[in-house]
């Protein structure tokens, strides 16, 4: 034997399980580094595809109290928040396939700034309460609710295209929800 191999037999026999302990330290090692680094980049990478939307403060106004509006109720503060900043008449309604848990308003005419901001005192004056905001050219919108209904307010402004000024207001009541599951089941769209 040369003095080579008497140095390994005596270490072997001085650890016997030491080779497969720096095996499994060394794999733990390698999983940990590729977690930091897969953990790390999705910290820092920038989101693909960054939503818009803006969460706004809360109001100091109060909120609805009370049950929730009914869509008669919610159908007439969008047509009176529309009216009070200078839109409408609306476009002819569509026909909706869940009564009573839809309201919907919509006009194809200009929208400026200060409309739009008219529009947005009108509704948060009626106690709809802004929660959040996107602008996103070609579109801009918010996000309020009252009591159980949530309401989405959207323009759309596309070169080549008229103007689209959207009022939604989807009711969310277990009723309603289980309406809006039935007609996506039966693949007919609630709008």
């Amino acid at each position: 034997m040369s003095g080579t191999e008497s140095t390994i037999e005596t270490e072997r026999e001085a650890a016997p399980g030491d080779g497969r302990n720096r095996k499994r330290l060394k794999a733990t090692a390698v999983v940990l580094a590729g977690l930091g680094f897969v953990i790390g980049g999705s910290l820092l990478a920038p989101d693909p595809e960054p939503s818009g939307w803006v969460a706004e403060p809360a109001s100091s106004k109060p909120l609805h109290s009370g049950p929730g509006p009914t869509v008669e109720q919610v159908t007439a503060d969008l047509e009176a928040a529309t009216a009070a900043a200078g839109l409408g008449p609306a476009a002819p309604p569509r026909p909706l396939l869940v009564p009573g848990c839809l309201a919907a308003w919509e006009s194809y005419e200009h929208v400026g700034d200060a409309r739009w901001a008219a529009l947005l005192d009108g509704l948060t004056s009626r106690r709809w309460q802004l929660t959040e905001r996107l602008k996103r050219p070609p579109t801009v919108a918010s996000s309020l609710t009252k009591g159980t209904w949530h309401l989405l307010v959207m323009h759309e402004k596309r070169p080549g295209t008229r103007e689209h000024l959207s009022l939604l207001a989807t009711n969310s009541t277990p009723a309603c929800e289980q309406a809006f599951e039935q007609a996506q089941a039966a693949g007919t769209q609630a709008v």
